[in-house]
Formats: C-alpha cells, structure tokens, sequence
C-alpha cells in the first residue's frame, strides 16, 4: 500500500500494526537492547543512538532505511542524536510522523503545524496567507514581516498567538540524502512572536522546481529547541 493512500478500515488497521512494529525494532535499534541506555530530553524519554550504524546521523543505515516500506524522516531536538520516524498516517496535506518513543510530529508542506509528545506541544496553527515558500524561493513573492499564522499551544495554555513572518532566500545548496545529492535553495524565515517578546531563525531547503522541503529547521516556542526534519524517503 502506497503510505499516502487512503486505506479501508481492515486494511488501515493491518497498515498500522506493521508501522507499530517497524517503529519498535528501529527503537530497538537505537537503544541498542539496553533499556538504561537512555536519556531524558525535554522531558520525554528518547534513545541514546550513540553512534550511527552507516555514519549518517541515524540509528539505521542508508540500506536499513532505503528497505522501510513507508516514507521515512529523520528527526534532531536541538542537539539530540538522530532519529528516525515513519510517516503514520495522511490527513489531506499533513502528514503525521511517528517515533518509536510516541512523539508524533505533524507537517503541512513541509511546516510544522502540530507536536504530540513533547513537553510543551503545538496544538495548532491557523495560516493566515499562503504558506507556500515556492514563490519566496523562485523571488516570485518576497514578505514585509506580516502575521503568516496563528497558533496554540498546551500546556501553560496560550491560544491566538499571532506569528510575525518574513522571509529572505539566502543560498543555493546541494544536500546529500542515503547518497543522492540535490540542489536546493535555503529559505531563511524570520519568526517574531511580540507577546512572548521572542524571535527565531527558521531554515528551510527546498527545490524550486516543485517547492517540495526536503530539509528544515524550525522552532515554534522558546521551552523548545529547535527542531530539525530531513526527508529521508519522501511520500509519493
């Protein structure tokens, strides 16, 4: 089954089940059969990888990964070893992406819309213009610093956070994902929230032909690092 598909009930329910038990072995792998061999990130349990089995950041190596049958992607919390999450299920445009420690991340084209898991989560995000970064990369569209989206978050519950934008295209880049090398462009996204008083750098590389990211680095709210995404095998 194509992992975009929308499945049957029956054949849903068996899809998940073989995601379920591919997301414990490669949990399995990262924690190397030792329970102790773990550490406290954020609050939540994750897997010491220690070192990468095919010196790719990731538990799993460039033919482990190549063998999921799921679109995969790889996952770093501001300077925590690599992991890798399988896309768990499709909803429209946003894709969930789950890790064996049960931290789901939810992207709409490539953005970080929502976070379950995690010590302080991303409930949701209300766009408030196109989000697509295609035209900003092709220096069709450039942004004056306007509110992109609106977002919510738990807990220490604060709703309607309004998210000031503006983007800059910063380079050309060739990326080396499981051996192939693409061209992308960096997307720099300047995020300013005035209610928390607080600003971040978000990095995105995309491919201009198709807008398609296949590399990002964001960061929604202070209590939380930076989160980094790299597409190791992309949906179809």
């Amino acid at each position: 089954m194509n992992a975009i598909d929308h499945p049957t009930p029956a054949a849903g329910h068996a899809a998940l089940i073989s995601r379920r038990r591919l997301l414990i072995a490669a949990g399995a792998l990262g924690l190397g059969g030792c329970a102790s061999d773990s550490l406290s990130l954020l609050g939540a349990t994750l897997p010491t990888l220690g070192g990468s089995a095919g010196g790719n950041g990731y538990p799993l190596t460039d033919d482990q990964i190549k063998a999921i049958p799921y679109a995969s992607m790889g996952v770093r919390i501001g300077s925590s070893a690599g992991v890798v999450t399988i896309l768990a299920s499709v909803d429209g445009q946003r894709l969930h992406w789950a890790s064996a420690d049960r931290i789901v991340l939810i992207t709409e084209r490539g953005r970080l819309v929502k976070t379950i898991g995690l010590p302080r989560d991303l409930l949701t995000t209300r766009f408030t213009d196109d989000d697509s970064l295609l035209p900003v990369a092709r220096g069709e569209r450039a942004s004056e610093g306007g509110i992109g989206r609106i977002i919510d978050l738990r807990p220490k519950d604060d709703f309607g956070v309004p998210v000031h934008s503006q983007y800059a295209v910063q380079a050309e880049e060739s990326l080396t994902v499981l051996g192939r090398t693409r061209t992308l462009v960096r997307v720099r996204e300047r995020v300013t929230v005035r209610k928390w008083r607080w600003s971040a750098d978000n990095l995105f590389w995309l491919d201009p032909a198709d807008g398609r990211i296949w590399k990002s680095r964001q960061q929604f709210c202070p209590e939380v690092p930076a989160i980094t995404m790299e597409l190791l095998k992309a949906p179809a």
